[in-house]
């Protein structure tokens, strides 16, 4: 299985922008040992997908999502489609 998934119901028009998300919590909310946070974003969804699966070899969980122009009159608005989750509990699929 691809760490990438089906993406294929993407929309027409213009580049792909994609977004990395990596966390990594340890202890009680109220008082973590470890709350760690990381983001990164590119046009190239592989560079991702590689910097997501170091980032799970170091014990975050990662979401890649997919950047999707929202029908607003706001240029800026944008919508996050998920493409993949990887844990560092889940083995290789």
């Amino acid at each position: 299985m691809s760490d990438i998934g089906d993406i294929s119901g993407r929309r027409p028009g213009g580049p792909r922008r994609y977004r990395l998300d990596a966390r990594r919590f340890r202890g009680p909310l109220h008082a973590p040992a470890r709350n760690d946070h990381e983001q990164h974003e590119s046009d190239d969804l592989a560079p991702l997908v590689e910097l997501a699966r170091a980032l799970v070899a170091e014990g975050f969980t990662a979401w890649i999502y997919e950047r999707v122009r929202r029908s607003t009159s706001w240029p800026e608005a944008w919508d996050l489609r998920l493409v993949t989750q990887l844990d560092p509990d889940r083995g290789p699929g």
